[in-house]
C-alpha cells in the first residue's frame, strides 16, 4: 500500500513568500479568488522546476500514439492538456495530494488550491533536504565506479594470470607425462635391478664363503703336499737295502704323489673356476655399480618429478584460489554492475533533469536578457529623460535664484520702506506725545504694537 504524507496548510504570510522564492507571482487576492488563467502557469513553472519538464516538452504529443487515432487534428490541444493533467496528478500524488483532478485546473477553489501549493512547498522543502545526500550519494557512486573499474582491472589482470597459468599448465602437460612415464619406466627398472642386485649380492656371498672353503682346502693341499714331501725326505732317508720293498714303496709313494698331484690338479681347477667366477661376480659388482649409479640419477629423477609435482600441485593450489578468487570478484563485479546500472539510470535521469532544467534556465536567460535590453532601452529613456529634467532642473534652480534675488530686492524695499514708515510713526509718534501727554502717547504706541 502507498503510503500517506501529512503537510501543514500554510497561511499568506507563509505560502505567499515561499511562491515568490520559487519565481511564481500570486498575490493575496488571486489566491482568494484563482482562475484558469492565473493557475495554470502555476502549475506548469512546478513541473517544470520539480519534475524537469518544460512546457515545449509538455506540448510535445506522443507520435506513436497519434498515428494510432483516426482523427489526431482532432487532438491537437487535447492531447497536450490530458499529459499536463497527468503530470499534475502525479507530482501532487508525490506530494502527498490524492483527490487532484480536472476540477483543480478548469474551476479552482481557494481552500483547494491553498492546500494544493502548501502540499507542492512541502515536497519542494524536502527535495531541497534530500538534495545534499543525494549530492554525497552522487560522490558514491563516483567513488564506487572507480573502485568498479579498479576490480574490473584487477579481475581481467587475475583472468590473463590464469589463463597464462593453464596455458602453461597444458604446455607443460606432455612433459610432465613423459616425465611420469619415464618415473614408471625407471622405478619398474630400478625394482627389477634391487631383485637382481639382492639375487647377486647372495650369490656374491656363496661365492665368496665357498672360495674362503676353496682357499682352506687347498691351504691345506698344500699343507699336505708339503708334508708329503717332508715325508718323501725323510723315506729317503730310511730307505733298506731291498729292492723289492724299495719299489714297492716307491710304486706307493708315486701313487701318493700322483693322487696328491690330482687332488691339486683339481684343486687348481676349481680355483680357476672360482677365480673365474670372482671375475664374474666383479664384472657383476660392476654392473651393480653402475645400477646404483643408475638408480641414484633415478632417484634424481624421482626428486625432479617431485618437484615438478610440487609444482603442479601448486600450480593447481595457485588456480584452484585464483578460480575461488575469480568467482567472488566476479559475484562483486556482477553486484557492481548491477549498482553501476542503477546508478547509471539515476545518473541518466538526473542528467535529463539537468539538461531540461538547464533549457529551462537558457530559456529564461533568453528572456531574462530580453527583460534586461528592454529596462535597458528604458533606462536609457530613462536617462534621456532625467538630463532634460536635470537641465530643466537647472534653469528652475536659476529661475528660483533669480526669483530669490527678485524676493530680496522686495524684502529690501520693502524693510527699506517699513524702516521710512517707521520713522513717520516715531515722529507722528513724537508730535502726538507732544501733543497729547505722555500718557495717552503710550497708550497709543501700544495699540500700534499689538496691532
Amino acid at each position: 500500500m502507498s503510503q500517506v504524507y501529512s503537510f501543514p496548510i500554510l497561511a499568506d504570510h507563509e505560502l505567499l513568500p515561499c511562491m515568490k522564492e520559487m519565481d511564481l507571482q500570486l498575490s493575496a487576492a488571486t489566491l482568494a479568488k484563482p482562475t484558469p488563467e492565473v493557475v495554470r502557469p502555476i502549475y506548469e513553472s512546478v513541473i517544470t522546476t520539480l519534475m524537469g519538464i518544460t512546457r515545449e516538452e509538455q506540448q510535445q504529443p506522443v507520435f506513436m500514439a497519434i498515428d494510432a487515432l483516426e482523427f489526431p487534428e482532432l487532438h491537437d490541444e487535447s492531447i497536450p492538456y490530458m499529459t499536463f493533467v497527468r503530470n499534475c496528478t502525479k507530482l501532487l500524488n508525490s506530494a502527498g495530494v490524492r483527490d487532484f483532478n480536472m476540477q483543480d485546473l478548469c474551476k479552482p477553489d481557494s481552500g483547494r488550491l491553498r492546500r494544493n501549493l502548501s502540499a507542492i512547498i512541502n515536497f519542494a522543502k524536502f527535495r531541497e533536504e534530500k538534495l545534499v545526500p543525494y549530492t554525497e550519494l552522487q560522490e558514491d557512486v563516483d567513488s564506487l565506479l572507480d573502485q568498479t573499474q579498479q576490480l574490473e582491472d584487477t579481475n581481467r589482470s587475475l583472468a590473463e594470470e590464469l589463463q597464462r597459468l593453464r596455458e602453461e599448465r597444458d604446455a607443460q602437460k606432455p612433459e610432465v607425462a613423459s616425465v611420469e612415464a619415464e618415473i614408471q619406466e625407471v622405478f619398474a627398472e630400478n625394482q627389477s635391478l634391487n631383485r637382481q642386485q639382492g639375487a647377486l649380492n647372495a650369490e656374491v656371498r656363496a661365492l665368496k664363503q665357498q672360495a674362503n672353503a676353496l682357499a682352506d682346502e687347498a691351504a691345506s693341499e698344500k699343507f699336505n703336499v708339503q708334508s708329503a714331501q717332508q715325508e718323501g725326505d725323510n723315506l729317503r732317508g730310511l730307505i733298506v737295502e731291498s729292492p723289492e720293498k724299495l719299489q714297492a714303496r716307491m710304486e706307493e709313494m708315486a701313487a701318493a704323489v700322483d693322487r696328491e698331484r690330482g687332488a691339486v690338479a683339481e684343486a687348481e681347477r676349481r680355483l680357476r673356476d672360482l677365480q673365474t667366477r670372482l671375475d664374474n661376480i666383479s664384472k657383476v659388482e660392476k654392473d651393480v655399480n653402475k645400477a646404483i649409479g643408475v638408480m641414484e640419477e633415478v632417484e634424481v629423477e624421482i626428486g625432479r618429478k617431485k618437484e615438478v609435482s610440487r609444482r603442479v600441485k601448486g600450480l593447481r593450489e595457485a588456480i584452484s584460489s585464483a578460480k575461488h578468487e575469480a568467482g567472488q570478484l566476479t559475484a562483486e563485479q556482477q553486484h557492481l554492475r548491477r549498482q553501476q546500472s542503477s546508478l547509471h539510470e539515476r545518473i541518466q535521469r538526473m542528467q535529463h533533469q539537468w539538461e531540461l532544467r538547464k533549457e529551462a534556465a537558457l530559456s529564461a536567460i533568453v528572456e531574462q536578457q530580453k527583460d534586461k535590453e528592454a529596462v535597458e532601452a528604458e533606462n536609457a529613456a530613462n536617462n534621456a529623460k532625467l538630463l532634460e529634467n536635470i537641465a530643466h532642473e537647472r534653469q528652475l534652480r536659476k529661475s528660483i535664484a533669480e526669483m530669490h534675488d527678485s524676493h530680496r530686492a522686495q524684502i529690501n524695499a520693502v524693510m527699506d520702506k517699513y524702516q521710512s514708515l517707521l520713522g513717520q510713526v516715531r515722529e507722528y509718534h513724537e508730535q502726538l506725545d507732544n501733543a497729547m501727554g505722555v500718557a495717552s502717547v503710550a497708550s497709543a504706541l501700544k495699540a500700534v504694537h499689538i496691532r
